[in-house]
């Protein structure tokens, strides 16, 4: 007979992790209370003892389904509406609540109203939709309205007619958890007399920032039945009006068709997703699943994992108990030994849960009723952590796992999760753009015209972020693990427009020393990436996890093809304190660097001189026209001369026009001239080969550093919306035009310079100004 002998390999404080289950258990004492909010919601009634006409007018339109509203009422909902939007930002949700109860009406949103254009954006719908609200849905079966039914344990979430599974398996897995619910959902909110407006509130995490969205709660039917996301009870809400909230984040219910629960889920929680293939060809779980699954479980993640319909068939029972296209969560791992006359044998088991709680679950080894759990006695269960917290809930082999479940899905919560978890992630978020001609470098390696794959002379002028990794895990390997997740922004908001997702994708480079921040080309001549993400995709997020030795690397975002422009968010998760930062470079004026004198001018001075009297006139000066005629004609023996437009010439007298007079004498002119030649020479020699005479505004950057003037991406973009053309390449012209103010801003710069900044009089200022 075998003898029970187990250690929990992972976790070396076991009272620790039982305290945790007793606080799942107190949890669900939590969510059973969440019954009694009907009878919370009914003494709200008592408010409306001040008001009874108020209510009196609540029970009537009740009692009508809210269909038979008299003229009066709609022309307040309408001076509601407009009231509401003129305002330029959007309404305080109390507010505005206390102002419809005022008002005795129901509030109708302006900027998501009850119409087709709510719906769909391509097409009109297929047959007549009726907006209807709570009450006259439910009222139809003799029932009240209410967000939730039966408390915040379980919910029977169903999908309607659109094509948004994805948002579905989202509000399935966040109902499991009442903390999370509750801030998609903020708590108070109801049907009940007194504080019911007919306008509710929800939250979603947009890029960074959570971000609140108030709607009214009408919503489309078909027979008296919402045609979208509903509840098997027909008085229950919550999940159909969390639907219309994200469809009006996004402009329309249309704009939810089709998607990746992970992003839903990142919407609906703030946390990053890693999803993951169990078995077939595409495989891509990591070797240390264990591991991560034993940290993600110790952070509170959100854990699901899944089984692929069959022919297109969800819900089919297969021989081992599970159900094809159903999603399941993770609940609990746990290593074990058992100890038999052939040694010890480890064991390493998984919860899983139903999240709908039905007796539809595992029959294999370690199912509930299999008889390997009589090799260890009950009590020893229990002090091992093996134990049914609840109906729907099974333990199973992990290699069994493996072998029965194509997907795992791991939501990793942010330090603000409202969980209370001993152990959370360290997260570092930046926002960032790809914006043609300076940070849109796209993929490190291209095909040239003659489809040979050569390195891409744009890559390294995209955004550059510095990952320091110093704190190693605890798990002896001394390694580090981090996640990065790109995030590219907006895009679903614009499907109207027809705007799609890029392609996107990330590397990661072993930073030298050598070399400064951020990385120039010709780092990219000699190295290539370390790591990189599995491949560029067009969905909304990519992610990947990686573990890596200790040191300095720099994680560079892109999207495939260059010259492609999107905003992003880039957030890098780490167990650890370790950190990253942004490689962007700060301002520094430290030029003009003084040109060399042009031998031709010395050479043959006086001969330069006679030049130059002949065109300034009897007052020996010149002044922008006489200017631009003598340095026109003094540069056409330059193989690239261009003339010389009048705007430029006007910024290159004024950087050494000290009194205004708009003119130059000899001495100012040559100092000018070899200014001129000097930028000339730069601006000639910066694309060695290149056969056009225009510069690319990627290499602005390079070209402006060897003359002194060093910017960050912002000042980098102003320079080149200005000065290159609609292919964004710049031209002599613009090149000497944007050198000659950048030379005059310094100078004034410097001139006015206080403690690292410039004061100005007004007068000053606009002195100064209207030259540049």
């Amino acid at each position: 007979m075998q003898q029970p002998f187990y250690r929990n390999l992972q976790d070396k404080n076991l009272q620790e992790r039982n305290l945790q289950e007793r606080s799942f258990q107190e949890r669900n004492l939590q969510d059973r209370s969440f019954q009694d909010r009907n009878l919370q919601e009914r003494s709200f009634q008592d408010r409306n003892l001040q008001d009874r006409n108020f209510q009196e007018r609540n029970l009537q339109e009740r009692g009508l389904g809210f269909q038979n509203n008299v003229q009066e009422k709609n022309d307040r909902n309408v001076l509601v509406a407009a009231t509401l939007t003129n305002n330029s930002s959007q309404p305080d949700f109390d507010s505005l609540r206390i102002e419809c109860l005022q008002n005795r009406v129901l509030y109708e949103d302006p900027d998501f109203p009850a119409n087709d254009r709510s719906l769909y954006f391509s097409r009109l719908p297929p047959y007549g939709i009726k907006w209807m609200r709570p009450h006259d849905i439910a009222g139809q079966f003799g029932l009240k309205p209410q967000l939730f039914v039966s408390g915040a344990v379980r919910f029977d979430v169903r999908q309607g007619e659109l094509g948004d599974c994805w948002v579905v398996a989202a509000v399935a897995n966040i109902s499991e958890n009442p903390e999370l619910l509750y801030r998609l959902v903020p708590r108070g909110q109801g049907f009940h007399d007194g504080w019911y407006a007919g306008v509710l509130k929800f939250q979603f995490w947009q890029y960074g920032k959570w971000t609140e969205v108030i709607i009214d709660d009408r919503l489309p039917t078909k027979n008296g039945e919402p045609v979208f996301i509903h509840s098997g009870r027909p008085n229950e809400f919550w999940a159909a009006l969390v639907e219309k909230a994200y469809a009006k984040l996004h402009g329309s219910y249309e704009a939810l068709k089709s998607g990746q629960v992970r992003d839903a889920l990142t919407d609906f929680t703030g946390g990053l997703t890693e999803s993951y293939r169990v078995r077939g060809k595409t495989a891509d779980l990591p070797r240390n699943a264990i591991n991560i699954l034993f940290k993600s479980l110790e952070r509170q993640s959100l854990v699901g994992c899944g089984i692929d319909p069959i022919d297109g068939t969800s819900g089919r029972v297969l021989s081992g108990g599970l159900a094809a296209g159903h999603a399941y969560s993770i609940t609990d791992l746990r290593e074990i030994r058992l100890v038999s006359d052939r040694g010890e044998i480890p064991i390493t088991l998984v919860r899983i849960r139903n999240p709908w709680g039905t007796r539809v679950e595992w029959n294999g080894p370690w199912g509930d009723r299999s008889p390997e759990w009589n090799s260890i006695p009950p009590e020893d269960r229990e002090a091992m952590g093996l134990v049914f917290r609840d109906d729907g809930e099974f333990w199973m082999d992990f290699r069994d796992f493996l072998e029965n479940f194509d997907t795992l899905d791991i939501c990793n919560l942010t330090p603000d999760s409202p969980l209370d978890t001993p152990r959370r992630w360290k997260v570092a978020q930046f926002h960032g753009r790809w914006q043609k001609g300076i940070s849109s470098g796209g993929r490190p390696v291209m095909r040239d015209e003659s489809g040979k794959l050569v390195i891409s002379e744009t890559h390294w002028t995209n955004p550059q972020y510095k990952v320091t990794l110093r704190d190693t895990d605890e798990d002896e390997d001394n390694l580090c693990s981090f996640i990065v997740e790109l995030i590219q922004k907006d895009r679903r908001k614009l499907k109207h427009r027809g705007t799609k997702n890029v392609d996107i994708g990330f590397l990661v480079y072993k930073y030298s020393k050598e070399y400064p921040m951020p990385l120039p080309r010709a780092y990219f001549n000699l190295f290539g990436f370390v790591e990189r993400c599995d491949y560029f995709s067009n969905t909304r997020q990519i992610v990947k996890r990686f573990l890596m030795e200790p040191g300095d690397y720099v994680v560079i975002p892109c999207t495939y093809e260059a010259h492609v422009e999107a905003d992003f968010l880039l957030r890098v998760f780490f167990e650890n304190d370790n950190f990253t930062v942004p490689t962007d470079e700060a301002a520094e004026l430290t030029g003009p660097v003084p040109p060399a004198i042009d031998p031709t001018v010395k050479e043959g001075e006086e001969k330069f001189k006679r030049f130059f009297y002949e065109s300034s006139g009897e007052d020996m000066m010149i002044d922008c026209y006489e200017f631009r005629r003598l340095i026109n004609t003094a540069l056409k023996s330059d193989p690239n001369h261009q003339d010389l437009g009048i705007d430029a010439c006007k910024a290159l007298l004024a950087i050494f026009d000290e009194d205004c007079s708009g003119k130059l004498g000899f001495f100012e002119f040559i100092q000018l001239w070899n200014m001129i030649k000097l930028w000339m020479t730069t601006y000639n020699n910066a694309e060695p080969g290149r056969t056009m005479l225009k510069l690319s505004a990627y290499q602005l950057r390079t070209v402006l550093q060897p003359l002194g003037f060093k910017f960050n991406s912002k000042v980098l973009s102003a320079l080149v919306l200005r000065y290159s053309d609609e292919q964004y390449q710049i031209s002599i012209d613009s090149f000497i035009m944007c050198m000659a103010r950048i030379t005059q801003l310094t100078k004034i710069f410097k001139a006015h310079q206080q403690n690292g900044k410039a004061v100005f009089s007004v007068d000053e200022w606009l002195q100064q100004g209207l030259l540049i």
